[in-house]
């Protein structure tokens, strides 16, 4: 009988203990998890999570990243303004979340969870420019001087009324922001 190469079973193993993690955030609704959860909820030793990562911080700033990468994809549905609103939709969604409500609180639980903050968005509002980029390339808008920073002024709204204010992120508040980005784009 084949045995699987290690490297793969190695992979299987950090994205099990990645996804428990985030599984041990939604349910606790902080970032102050206990490697033991992790542990029971992935079916692996603690040892081997510590292995892996060597501190609690480091599995949860390396679990929040990969989610990051897998949870908002970029959309491309031909249409700038649908994009932006595709966007803006799922910040919503992530920002609501238990795992985004456990990030807004980040500062208050670990000083290396909150640097993870503006890695996080950083990564994300680079990624999401890339909307505004192909419509530059298609002639749909004209070359802003910075894509990242203009998803970054659509979405800021959206999270200060999740973190702050409380109110309700209605589809019509959506839409507001991303009416403001496109005035600011054509």
């Amino acid at each position: 009988m084949a045995t699987e190469p290690s490297h793969r079973r190695g992979k299987a193993v950090d994205e099990k203990i990645l996804g428990a993690v985030i599984d041990v955030i939604e349910a606790s609704g902080t970032l102050a998890i206990k490697v033991d959860q992790v542990a029971a909820v992935a079916g692996v030793n603690k040892t081997t999570i510590y292995r892996k990562f060597p501190t609690r911080d480091e599995l949860v700033l390396t679990a929040i990243l990969a989610q990051a990468e897998t949870v908002i994809p970029i959309p491309d549905t031909g249409s700038l303004r649908d994009d932006l609103t595709a966007i803006a939709r799922m910040v919503r969604e992530v920002v609501t979340s238990p795992l985004g409500r456990a990030l807004l609180s980040a500062s208050a639980e670990s000083p290396q969870l909150a640097e993870l903050r503006p890695e996080y968005w950083g990564a994300r509002f680079a990624v999401a420019a890339e909307v505004i980029e192909r419509a530059v390339r298609s002639g749909e808008c004209k070359p802003p001087e910075d894509p990242a920073l203009l998803i970054e002024l659509m979405v800021a709204p959206i999270h200060f009324r999740a973190s702050q204010v409380g109110g309700e992120i209605t589809d019509t508040f959506i839409e507001l922001q991303v009416d403001r980005l496109m005035q600011a784009l054509t």
